[in-house]
């Protein structure tokens, strides 16, 4: 049965009106796969609603943050409770510790932590931070790494600039950046070691900083090479930079103790969000004591926000690690990402269409291409009209998945309880009408 979009249609027109492009985010525009955004109405578990009715099986997952599925009731009950506490407090509370001492659980290297509400803010607040404490302004980046919409980092910055651009030509990240600033970015290529060690020669004394994504996630996820994070992290202590993990993606998804902990190395700083707010707004900057100290009131390096520590917030994120202690997710998820890699990959090779599918942990990504991801070069030189064909084909076929080829999908453990069967099966019929 072919799905309808009426309702949906009539609502982007609407947005239009009075929303930039009628969304609030780009990615959410479907611009990079053509035809017009679905509007949705709820999600529950491990499906989401649009406004015509139509249920989808959901990888989207609100890019990451829904480890269980949406609107788990634990979630849900604890979010409840704090509002009528009030929706915003104004002052420190008890539970904001609380929240501090189940994270830092999980951050065996982290001693303090600040919490804030994007994870655009917290790496602001990581950049500043690691140039105020070493007195430096030179930051080391990673092409195709995305760290929000700071503007000393807005260069090379991942898929939602490449979502947007014609993949014919290149395009600036941003308008409205002096070049002053992204002059203060030093830009290197994932997964290379031999640039990164020129690079080191060349403006090691310089760096304040180096961000990265442990996990490649926003062109797609692309692993990361172990002796590639070991190397940033010898070269990093070697010339006095501040080492900076962005894990607003994979803190808590990946594993226990996020990539950090799945690849034995300890940043100075991690970045967080998603899942530490339990799908609310709410971020976090970790690290050593001797760096976060910095931060006022104790230290000169400046930041505050009045939804910082938000109370709703900080209880969705109580009751989302305490389920995770709980119900310990992290090895179903593990064994059914394998599963599904598999199915998509055997499916693509009955049908002989070039597909590699490329994992870590629960976070799954799709490439029409035949040989394996090492950059965000890589990920670019795929066959975008095929994705398009997967992606409506896959939406037909009751499966959400993210508007863009250099965008992640998530597993939930509410995934687990359809069966193999619907993804496998489903995965057949999508492929076998591609390939005709």
């Amino acid at each position: 049965m072919t799905k309808h979009y009426p309702l949906s249609m009539a609502l982007h027109a609407r947005a239009q009106k009075t929303l930039v492009g009628g969304v609030n985010s780009p990615v959410r525009s479907f611009r990079r796969v053509g035809g017009q955004p679905l509007m949705a109405v709820r999600g529950e578990g491990p499906y989401l609603w649009d406004a015509d009715g139509n249920r989808y099986i959901d990888t989207v997952m609100s890019y990451g943050p829904h480890l269980f599925g949406h609107a788990h009731p634990k979630v849900c009950e604890a979010v409840t409770k704090a509002m009528r506490n009030s929706s915003c407090l104004g002052m420190s509370s008890e539970a904001e510790i609380e929240w501090a001492e189940l994270l830092l659980k999980r951050l065996p290297k982290a001693e303090k932590v600040r919490a804030m509400s994007t994870g655009t803010e917290a790496c602001a607040t990581a950049i500043r931070l690691a140039r105020g404490y070493t007195k430096r302004d030179k930051i080391l980046k990673f092409s195709g790494h995305y760290h929000g919409h700071v503007d000393s980092l807005m260069v090379a910055a991942g898929s939602g600039l490449a979502t947007l651009a014609d993949a014919s030509r290149p395009v600036p990240d941003s308008a409205g950046i002096p070049k002053a600033l992204t002059d203060l970015a030093v830009v290197s290529e994932f997964n290379n070691l031999t640039l990164l060690e020129e690079v080191f020669q060349r403006h090691g004394n310089e760096f304040a900083a180096a961000i990265l994504e442990p996990v490649m996630g926003n062109m797609g996820v692309i692993p990361p090479d172990p002796v590639f994070l070991r190397e940033l992290r010898e070269l990093t202590r070697t010339y006095g930079a501040v080492l900076i993990f962005d894990e607003v993606m994979t803190g808590l998804r990946v594993g226990r103790n996020s990539a950090q902990g799945l690849f034995g190395v300890e940043p100075d700083l991690t970045c967080l969000g998603k899942i530490i707010g339990g799908g609310l707004p709410l971020s976090a900057l970790a690290g050593r004591a001797e760096i976060m100290d910095h931060l006022a009131p104790l230290g000169p390096v400046y930041q505050a926000g009045t939804l910082s520590g938000n109370p709703v917030s900080i209880a969705a994120g109580i009751a989302m690690m305490k389920l995770i202690d709980s119900e310990n997710p992290y090895e179903r998820l593990e064994t059914f990402g394998a599963k599904l890699q598999g199915w998509i990959s055997d499916e693509a090779a009955r049908c002989r269409l070039p597909v590699r599918v490329e994992r870590v942990a629960s976070m799954i990504s799709v490439f029409f291409r035949q040989d394996k991801l090492r950059n965000d070069r890589d990920a670019l030189a795929t066959d975008g009209n095929l994705f398009n064909q997967y992606f409506w084909n896959m939406l037909e076929e009751g499966f959400m998945l993210p508007p863009s080829p250099y965008e992640a999908c998530f597993l939930a453990t509410s995934h687990l309880e359809l069966g193999d069967d619907v993804w496998a099966a489903g995965l057949r019929r999508v492929f076998e009408r591609i390939r005709t």
